[in-house]
């Protein structure tokens, strides 16, 4: 008697998993789209709490040159250097879709960014919070946007096409980077913790239903074209 190993749940998980992580994450984004406009743009009792907390048992002179080091592994000139790098690497070795996947990825993460800070239009936090200069609209973070659906990409071509056995190892760090630039945002006072963590959900989202999707059909090779 053969037995079967999965059952139709696992199936229907196995199969629609990401597309329902991606629904609920574009659901929980909206939700604190939502609540900030009905605040009319002042930071959400989440935000007073995290930012009081991080300055009473964090923030100091001492780490702060740190922080604005770490927060750059998300800056606009790191990402788009990190994709240049990847362009050419990807060209060299004749891989160049999955370069220009990634080019594609971020300029439209970059696009989305744009529209929706310009539909929420709310302010950054007080300039007595803020330890470095920004401008703009404070959500969803850009940062915390452009670090997801970057970082978030990469991990997604280590795990489909890296063969090698470090790659645990890499998928590992790279998820570490989006929660270390998420947190410094806040800690520079540049954003809300609504801001950071609705970027990151728009991403996930964008990745899962989007993104990925998109560029599974037409740019990526398939495993066997990558072999």
């Amino acid at each position: 008697m053969q037995v079967c190993d999965s059952t139709p749940h696992d199936s229907f998980l196995r199969r629609y998993g990401w597309q329902i992580v991606g629904v609920l994450a574009v659901c929980g984004a909206t939700a604190f789209a939502i609540a900030v406009l009905l605040a009319h743009g002042d930071p959400l009792p989440m935000d007073t709490a995290v930012y009081t907390w991080l300055s009473a048992h964090v923030i100091s002179p001492s780490l702060t040159p740190a922080v604005v080091v770490f927060t750059q592994m998300s800056g606009v000139a790191t990402l788009i250097g990190l994709t240049a790098v990847i362009l050419v690497a990807a060209c060299a070795l004749r891989r160049w879709r999955i370069g220009v996947a990634a080019a594609v990825n971020l300029a439209v993460e970059a696009a989305l960014n744009e529209m929706l800070k310009r539909i929420v239009a709310r302010p950054r936090p007080p300039l007595d919070h803020r330890l470095i200069d920004e401008v703009g609209f404070s959500f969803p973070s850009g940062h915390a946007m452009a670090s997801t659906a970057f970082y978030g990409f990469l991990i997604y071509l280590v795990y489909r096409y890296w063969r090698r056995a470090i790659k645990w190892v890499a998928i590992v760090l790279l998820a570490l980077v989006p929660p270390i630039v998420m947190a410094t945002r806040i800690y520079l006072g540049v954003h809300y913790a609504s801001d950071v963590l609705a970027g990151c959900l728009y991403s996930i989202a964008y990745l899962t239903l989007l993104s990925i999707p998109i560029m599974k059909l037409t740019l990526l090779p398939t495993d066997s074209e990558h072999r």
